[in-house]
């Protein structure tokens, strides 16, 4: 690859290491030990902190009792993206605040290659070849995939609900961005519901990328006031860790300077950074390229259904029960009833739990 289109690439690395949005090699499931009862109105949740296990990227507040997914996924030392999927037991209402499962967009030019079509450096990120959309545009198309294996039909509704963007969420200075809604009455198997995405498209013209944060819920009729709640408080308490923006701003420095020379001198320069996270570091090097290729079916299948559990029973005690399917091999329990999606076990407090056969 010639200098000059590794400086293009350079460019849009630098500009979307934090803003891009998509699931990876790490996924977290929690799931308390007393869940309770469902309560009527959002206002009556009891809330925990939840803080990213892969990275520490950010912290959140989930609902307490629910069942709860998500985390910050890397896709390469410059691609990383978050999201938070929360359902409550009854399934009368499901959230989702940011899409890891959505890419980052290059827009098309002489290095990227045709619209619709893969733009992927190994190691680097993973990112599609497409114009620029809107947020009302994107809105429609994300919403049609989100609900599609879902919902029997969809009639449009007029959005009656836009979220608030906290301030660490905004954009960058020298970029555009664009807000839209959309909402739909839900036929599904489980009785009616309304369906409703916000998305926030931001256009980066100078680094020749664009990226999108949406937010996505699926409520009963009677329920989706309390959707709409609880998506505004886990944004309202978003935040991002500033020492992992100082890590990754190092990777995005290191990665730059090193692009052109050979890799493994690259991860020297990152565990010179960072001692702390050499082995996990190492362990990630070694299992990316096996994964590269899942994870880019992943991208382009625009993430899994809604209501995507599988049945897995627990060898210490014999009880079956249900857990989010993750992008992993394994699902990990611990004595607390913390459920981890994983490769390898994530610690001596954790045994592996066994996938039921139906």
């Amino acid at each position: 690859m010639h200098w000059k289109g590794i400086a293009t690439v350079g460019l849009i690395v630098a500009a979307f290491a934090w803003s891009s949005n998509i699931a990876g090699p790490a996924s977290a499931n929690a799931f308390p030990a007393n869940p309770g009862q469902l309560p009527n109105s959002a206002d009556k949740l009891n809330w925990v902190n939840y803080t990213d296990t892969a990275e520490g990227a950010f912290s959140m507040d989930v609902p307490v009792g629910w069942q709860v997914q998500g985390g910050m996924y890397r896709f390469g030392y410059f691609d990383v993206r978050w999201m938070m999927d929360a359902r409550s037991l009854d399934g009368k209402i499901i959230l989702r605040v940011s899409d890891a499962n959505v890419p980052p967009y290059a827009l098309p030019g002489p290095h990227t290659g045709r619209e619709g079509q893969p733009f992927f450096k190994p190691q680097q990120f993973q990112m599609m070849v497409s114009s620029y959309r809107d947020g009302q545009g994107y809105a429609a198309m994300y919403a049609k995939h989100r609900f599609a294996s879902v919902c029997k039909t969809m009639n449009p509704r007029q959005p009656d609900w836009t979220p608030n963007l906290p301030p660490e969420m905004k954009d960058d200075l020298g970029t555009k961005s664009t807000d839209g809604s959309v909402f739909y009455d839900c036929d599904t198997s489980d009785g009616p519901r309304i369906a409703g995405v916000f998305v926030h498209s931001t256009l980066n013209p100078n680094g020749g990328f664009w990226v999108v944060l949406p937010v996505s819920f699926l409520a009963a009729p009677a329920r989706a006031a309390d959707a709409h709640a609880m998506v505004q408080h886990m944004l309202d308490s978003w935040r991002k860790n500033p020492q992992w923006v100082q890590y990754q701003q190092q990777i995005t420095q290191a990665g730059l300077e090193r692009v052109r020379e050979n890799f493994g001198q690259f991860m020297k320069q990152m565990q010179a950074y960072h001692q702390a996270r050499t082995a996990a570091m190492n362990q990630q090097v070694a299992g990316f390229e096996a994964h590269q290729n899942a994870q880019a079916r992943q991208v382009s299948s625009w993430g899994e259904t809604l209501t995507g559990l599988e049945t897995v029973s627990d060898p210490s005690t014999g009880t079956q029960f249900q857990v989010f399917t993750g992008p992993k091999a394994n699902q990990y329990i611990n004595g607390n009833g913390v459920i981890v999606n994983s490769n390898l076990s994530p610690g001596p407090e954790f045994h592996q739990l066994t996938t039921v056969q139906h």
